[in-house]
Order: structure tokens, then sequence, then C-alpha cells
């Protein structure tokens, strides 16, 4: 029995060690990710704001996200204006809700092909929150982001499970306008939908 022990006991310290070494791995590439974010590397900061709002490695918090988006939308970065337009337009805990600015944000990244953003704003044109409702924007947006779901691992690293997400929701919009426009107005919004695919596509 005292083999089958001491074989227990190395297995027991071998699944420490692996564990303990994730451990610091995670928590490694986070310090790196915190020093290039504050070097000002945009990446950086888009992803340690996706940490600091999903709360898987790090406590959850809004308003760090936001700073982190913040800076690097001033930057530049498409997908941290969506990612901030919408804590802005929804608001969170440490984040004032602003649909004007939500909304800016969202169109910053939408004209700029984001699907996510594009999705946003025809949610945004069919919710009545802030904007008037307009279903054929509603279409038209919600059309175009259904059409590039598929493109955003060109933005996003994993992203096949975000473009599923993306185009669901792009669906919901969709049915919602289809049944509130009559067949001319539906004209109109697929005629406007093709003329945003074509202008909006990702770049």
């Amino acid at each position: 029995m005292k083999p089958l022990r001491v074989l227990i006991s190395s297995l027991s310290l071998l699944l420490i060690s692996a564990f303990t070494t994730q451990a610091q791995t995670v928590e490694c590439g986070l310090q790196q990710m915190a020093i290039d974010a504050a070097l000002g590397d945009e990446r950086s900061q888009y992803n340690l704001g996706v940490e600091f709002f999903s709360g898987r490695q790090l406590p959850r918090d809004y308003g760090k996200a936001a700073n982190l988006w913040r800076k690097a939308a001033d930057a530049g970065s498409v997908p941290a204006s969506n990612n901030l337009g919408f804590l802005k337009y929804f608001g969170r805990p440490g984040v004032e809700r602003n649909y004007e600015e939500g909304l800016r944000l969202w169109r910053f990244a939408a004209e700029r092909g984001f699907p996510e953003a594009q999705v946003h704003l025809g949610q945004a044109y069919s919710d009545g929150r802030f904007l008037k409702s307009d279903f054929i924007e509603a279409y038209a947006w919600a059309k175009a982001g259904k059409h590039y779901s598929a493109r955003a691992s060109d933005w996003l690293d994993d992203a096949d499970e975000v473009g599923q997400g993306i185009a669901k929701d792009a669906d919901v919009v969709l049915a919602k306008s289809a049944k509130a426009l009559t067949d001319a107005q539906l004209a109109e919004a697929e005629k406007k939908a093709a003329d945003y695919i074509s202008r909006f596509a990702p770049r």
C-alpha cells in the first residue's frame, strides 16, 4: 500500500503544481496586459476592459471597463467604441447612462463595419428609448449587421459565438420591423439596407 500512497501523493503534488503554475501564468498575463494598457496599447486597454466587464479573471467593475474602453476608443478602437456605447446607452453601476453618447459611439463603430454596433443601432431605432422609432432605419441597420455578423472574427478573436449572437439579435429587430412596415416601406428598407451593406463594410 505504501507505493500507492506515494503515487497518490506525487499525483497530488503534480496537480497542485499545475494549478499554481496556471494561476501564476494568468496573473502574469493580466499584469503584462495592465502594463501595456497603462503605456497606451489600445488592444490591451480593450482586453483589460473586457476582463473588468466580464468579471471572469478580475472583480467586475463597469467603471474601470468604461475608462479603459474610453482610452481605446479615443485612440480609434472600433470594438472599444461599440462596447463603451453599450455601457453608456444602457448604463451600469459606476457608468452614468447617456443615450446620446451611446448612439454616437455605436454610429462610429457601425459606419466602420462593426456588425454588433450596426445591430445595436437597429435596436435603438426600434426600441424608442431615445430615438423616435424608425423601423426603416432599424431594419436597414439590423440587416447590415446580420450580413456582416459572420465577419466578427475580422475584429475579435474566437468570435464565432459572438457572430451567432449578433445574427440572432438582428433577426429579432428584422422581425419586429418588418411587422411594423407596409409593403412599400419594407421595399424602401431593403433598398436602404443594401446601401448600408455596400457603404459600411468592415474595414
